[in-house]
């Protein structure tokens, strides 16, 4: 989904309680303005289907309209689903007014209206939370991809006769990207403008070179999740159809991640077609890469209090970090902090086998503690309340450690996995210091709640 900026030209509707924004264009890809950088990342809503096309008749205006913003939310909904569920297929059944209660708002990008028909595009936006539940339910599917949070800024770099270009000139391979059309994918993209801040902002030998200074300047210019380098070398007469493209593609993440491919394209047809089809292709495998990194429990959310050992300052930075890129955790709240150790409430999908898998891709341990093994003690009438305690210890791993534990299974030992020797080893939960790090109580941390809208969509009067 690559979202290039323009500015509505009928505004002032989107307030209104129906959440509908219209948004009148000219032809499709006809670009009728510019927004700033802020508003494209709220533009680039992953859990949003563009370009979903309507075409209905009938014999009153008003009620082949709602006939089409019913047909328009279906078919988003089955487009959706096949984005975010590995392998696809069909859907669970739900009626319109199942779907019309996921859905966060629509906007109308294009319409023709008669006495009789009524043909239209419109874009469907749905809230996280309540399609991460549909997918869970009864029918749904036991697992689905979470998509970014923010787009990517995708940079296209060209390596011409020894020179690196990525602003100086405005290369077939960078006007391949900016013709692209919004598509059915699940990392949304973002081109920048090239304008004088984005060029001081980062160089392409900065790209090429993943200068990690760089690549937050530039994807803080456009409120991204992190950068893309698509990098083509290219003969300075332009590419050659007959012997087909090569593409280095590095996707870099703010929280340190990195992932490289390599994307092959055919020749055949002409420049521009080949180029268009490499434009395709990177998309793609950045979809595919993607669903391998992301994939995670659907279903109803639960929480676990987790013990955090701390042993540095930094151990808490460190730690918040490397939560914050873990999809399947939805929230973190901090319960009580010392020196040497917080409780930490995770809320989260699955359970914690498949939690402990996503956690240790970001070289996190997950692992019960010896208090939950051996059981809660007994009660009795006056006796005190328990000091409050976690089941489950959340370790820090020497980086690159924890992907070759990722399918252990939750609670066990893994040979490079944790200092801890088994989970049995795992002391219970002490009391936290009065003092030390920060004062008890509750406070969010990590990813924020993915809860985008509140707002029901409804039909146009």
């Amino acid at each position: 989904m690559l979202h290039r900026r323009r500015a509505p030209l009928l505004a002032g509707l989107a307030a209104m309680s129906t959440a509908l924004a219209l948004t009148m264009t000219g032809p499709a890809g006809a670009q009728t303005g510019s927004l700033p950088p802020a508003a494209v990342s709220s533009a680039a809503d992953p859990f949003a289907v563009s370009g979903v096309k309507v075409d209905i008749s009938g014999s009153n205006p008003t009620t082949i309209r709602d006939q089409a913003i019913r047909e328009a939310q279906a078919k988003a909904w089955t487009e959706l689903y096949g984005r975010l569920v590995p392998g696809g297929g069909n859907p669970p059944r739900l009626s319109d007014s199942q779907i019309a209660r996921m859905v966060q708002g629509f906007e109308i990008d294009e319409e023709k209206v008669s006495a009789s028909r009524y043909v239209g595009s419109i874009t469907v936006r749905f809230r996280p939370n309540a399609v991460r539940d549909a997918l869970g339910q009864s029918g749904g599917t036991a697992q689905y991809v979470e998509p970014p949070s923010r787009p990517f800024v995708i940079l296209p770099v060209t390596q011409t006769d020894g020179r690196t270009i990525l602003w100086q000139d405005r290369t077939p391979w960078r006007a391949a990207w900016e013709a692209r059309q919004p598509a059915a994918s699940l990392v949304p993209l973002v081109v920048p403008d090239g304008e004088l801040s984005d060029a001081q902002a980062i160089s392409g030998e900065d790209a090429i070179a993943g200068n990690t200074d760089a690549m937050a300047r530039i994807a803080q210019a456009y409120k991204a999740g992190g950068v893309v380098v698509a990098r083509m070398d290219m003969p300075a007469n332009g590419p050659d159809p007959a012997r087909g493209l090569t593409v280095d593609v590095t996707r870099y993440g703010l929280n340190g991640t990195r992932d490289n491919q390599t994307v092959q394209v055919k020749g055949g047809g002409n420049a521009d077609d080949m180029l268009n089809r490499a434009v395709a292709a990177v998309g793609t495998q950045l979809d595919e890469s993607w669903r391998r990194e992301h994939t995670t429990a659907a279903g109803p959310e639960q929480n676990t209090i987790v013990r955090v050992p701390l042993t540095a300052v930094n151990d808490w930075v460190e730690t918040r970090k490397r939560l914050s890129a873990v999809n399947a955790v939805s929230r973190s709240s901090v319960l009580s902090i010392s020196r040497s150790e917080a409780l930490v409430m995770l809320t989260y999908r699955g359970d914690p086998d498949q939690l402990a898998q996503a956690l240790a891709r970001q070289d996190l341990a997950f692992a019960r503690t010896a208090a939950s093994a051996a059981g809660t003690p007994p009660t009795y009438p006056g006796a005190p309340v328990p000091v409050q305690s976690a089941d489950w210890q959340l370790t820090l791993l020497p980086r690159g450690s924890g992907a070759a534990s990722a399918g252990a299974v939750a609670g066990t030992a893994s040979p490079v996995a944790s200092p801890v020797a088994s989970p049995t080893t795992l002391a219970p939960s002490a009391p936290m210091e009065s003092g030390g790090m920060g004062a008890a109580g509750t406070s969010t941390m990590g990813a924020p709640p993915r809860n985008l809208g509140t707002l029901p969509a409804k039909s146009v009067p």
